[in-house]
């Protein structure tokens, strides 16, 4: 199989990603954080140092404000719901997976929030400050786009929109399952006040980890209730973070696994930057010369995801074409961000999505080409 998919989860995980999984399985199976044992001091200690590295890789100022959850749309609804003030307004951009717009939808039929839906001016694919800034309104409490669209792989304009919402005294989320791994992301520089991030994507873990990293005074409210450990003759939710957001059992073989990803990545960075880039750079040129193809993805935009569709043709029945006949793995459809296609005008069709990462070969890219031409 030629594996294109990674921006839905990676295939293939590097051997020191699968070894901390399976180590963890045999030596770390303890409950951390819940008995006083040897095990699970030791257990939870490994849990503490992934933290330690999640919040260094993200700059974010306080290691206990790294919560784990079971992914990033967990995290986006943690930091969603549990930011929610009656009556506010808050702005988000046409971009965004259902995983940040269902639970925002769920606030506005619940009469909490006001919901702005922002799209880009000027024939532009991505979200500028200058969207942002004539939608804020006197009661906007926050400001949510993605970093990199998982529809069209295209950057927003991150720092500078941090920068205003942070003069403006408004609470930033930024959805980083599609760029963490791929570029460089400082919470204190893009004054980013909540960043939700996937495990299993740019960072090569295994699936169901990911996170949510705070970066506020206003932090979020919890929206899971149960075991923590502490404090278990209150019944109420105990305020010290990060137990305050992490009920139950927490995966510590994922969160192994994540922490040795996460090594892996900054260990090998610009390796894998660099040759994502030359990939998404050569696929992106190709598809230029093909008379019947429209891209959805920038020319700048060389971050592994390159969106297109084929005249005359569904996105369905070219992805199926090339599963079934060619054995080679893409994503057709709408990928969970109806907006997006909204603005596309590929509502109806979907579109292609190619994603690609540094384990993929310029062979197996030129083989697609030769492929999409012959259909």
């Amino acid at each position: 199989m030629i594996y294109f998919d990674n921006a839905a989860t990676t295939f293939k995980k590097p051997l020191c990603v699968k070894i901390s999984t399976l180590i963890a399985l045999n030596k770390y199976s303890a409950n951390p954080g819940r008995s006083g044992h040897k095990l699970s001091i030791k257990t939870a200690q490994k849990v503490l140092e992934t933290r330690i590295n999640v919040a260094k890789f993200f700059n974010c100022p306080n290691f206990e404000s790294v919560i784990f959850t079971k992914n990033c749309t967990e995290a986006l609804n943690l930091a969603i719901l549990g930011s929610a003030k009656q009556n506010s307004n808050v702005v988000v951009s046409c971009f965004e997976h259902n995983s940040v717009l269902r639970p925002l939808k769920h606030l506005e039929d619940m009469g909490v929030i006001s919901l702005t839906i922002i799209e880009p001016q000027n024939n532009a694919l991505h979200i500028k400050l200058e969207d942002i800034k004539e939608k804020i309104q006197a009661n906007t409490k926050m400001v949510c786009v993605n970093h990199i669209s998982n529809v069209t792989g295209n950057l927003n304009e991150i720092e500078k929109i941090g920068k205003f919402c942070k003069d403006k005294n408004i609470t930033f989320l930024v959805d980083c399952a599609q760029s963490t791994g791929h570029i460089k992301i400082d919470m204190k520089k893009q004054n980013i006040d909540l960043l939700a991030f996937a495990g299993h994507k740019g960072l090569f873990a295994p699936q169901s980890i990911g996170g949510l990293c705070i970066n506020t005074k206003n932090s979020p409210k919890a929206i899971l209730f149960g075991g923590t450990g502490t404090n278990s003759q209150d019944l109420y939710q105990p305020k010290t973070i990060p137990e305050y957001y992490e009920s139950g059992t927490v995966s510590t073989p994922l969160i192994l696994g994540l922490n040795s990803g996460l090594k892996y990545v900054e260990k090998n960075f610009n390796k894998i930057t660099n040759k994502t880039k030359k990939l998404t750079i050569y696929l992106y040129n190709e598809l230029l010369k093909i008379e019947d193809i429209i891209l959805y993805t920038e020319k700048e935009s060389h971050f592994g995801v390159v969106t297109f569709n084929k005249k005359n043709m569904t996105s369905t029945e070219v992805a199926t074409i090339l599963d079934e006949k060619y054995n080679i793995a893409v994503r057709s459809g709408l990928h969970c961000a109806p907006l997006a296609h909204k603005f596309l005008g590929t509502t109806n069709n979907g579109a292609i999505r190619i994603s690609i990462n540094h384990f993929n070969k310029l062979h197996e890219i030129k083989k697609f080409i030769k492929v999409l031409k012959r259909i």
